[in-house]
Order: structure tokens, then C-alpha cells, then sequence
């Protein structure tokens, strides 16, 4: 999708919930093994900091993910996220049950996910965001394409890109 930064800014304008996928999102999509450890991935500080800018502003914060790790669950709560769903086979269904709960639209929601499993809930969305490394299918279907890298601050540039856009076109 091609567009425009008057439309964009319209899209993030309306948004009061923001949630990200984990794995080649909020990570660069690679896994660790650490001995008596067990698998883990390596997260931003930066993305943390713009996931809590985002929360400060008051935009709740939400995870959806299809993976399910404890470095990701103690990544998330040390974000102070209040909802996660991890291990999703279905991320419209824990959305749609996100909608109900936190008593909003679909429109004033915005997702940021990686990959083709990620298209149904990416298009579901008002404003939806992706990595560079993103799959082609994946970059032509949504509203905004980071320039950095996963895992490297490309969430915090789509924090960022929000929180300008956002505080500029509220009414």
C-alpha cells in the first residue's frame, strides 16, 4: 500500500491501542541457546523506551504472539504490558477479544507484525506497520515500512512516527 503522510497521520490520529508481534518484531527473529538456560532472544532498549513513550501518552500497549518464551514473557512484564497473548494459532481471535475487552474499534487500533501469518490481523487494523525484512507480500499490504532493522529500532521509529503524528493531529 501507498500512502500518503496526510493519511497516515489521519490513521494514527485515532489511535488508543498499539500492538506488536514479537519474533522479527520486537526481535531481530533470531533464537539463542544459553546452557541452563534454554532459548532466548535479544531485545532493544530503544524499542522499550518508545513502547513506554507510547504508554505515556496514553496508547495502551498490547503483544500478540504466536511464539512462547519466558525471555519474551519477562520482556513484556518488565514493559509493564497488562495484555499478552502468546502462543496465538488465531491472532484475529485474540484481537478481536482485545477489541471487546478494552471497548474500542478496530480503526483506532494499529498492529506492527513481520510475516504472512501476520497479514490477516495487519489488515484488520487501522494503522499497520512492518520491519524491511518483512516478506514483499507482507510490505506492499501495510501503511508503514520501518526503515530500521528488527530488533534494532524499528519499533521505536514506528513509536516514534505515532507520537509526532499522533499529537499533531489530535483534535
Amino acid at each position: 500500500m501507498n500512502h500518503d503522510l496526510e493519511s497516515l497521520k489521519a490513521r494514527v490520529a485515532r489511535l488508543s491501542v498499539m500492538i506488536f508481534d514479537i519474533d522479527g518484531t520486537l526481535t531481530d527473529g533470531r533464537i539463542f541457546w544459553v546452557p541452563n538456560s534454554g532459548w532466548t532472544q535479544m531485545y532493544s532498549v530503544r524499542d522499550g523506551m518508545g513502547i513506554k513513550r507510547l504508554q505515556e501518552a496514553g496508547i495502551e500497549v498490547a503483544a500478540i504472539s504466536g511464539g512462547d518464551s519466558l525471555s519474551a514473557q519477562m520482556r513484556m512484564q518488565s514493559l509493564g504490558l497488562r495484555h499478552v497473548h502468546f502462543g496465538s494459532q488465531d491472532k484475529v481471535a485474540h484481537f478481536e477479544k482485545l477489541l471487546t475487552l478494552l471497548n474500542v474499534s478496530a480503526e483506532h487500533c494499529g498492529y506492527m507484525g513481520d510475516e504472512v501469518v501476520d497479514l490477516p490481523l495487519l489488515n484488520a487494523v487501522g494503522f499497520s506497520a512492518t520491519v524491511p525484512e518483512a516478506p514483499d507480500e507482507v510490505r506492499a499490504q501495510v501503511h508503514y515500512v520501518a526503515q530500521r532493522a528488527a530488533g534494532f529500532g524499528a519499533a521505536r521509529e514506528v513509536c516514534e512516527f505515532i507520537l509526532k503524528h499522533r499529537a499533531r493531529s489530535a483534535p
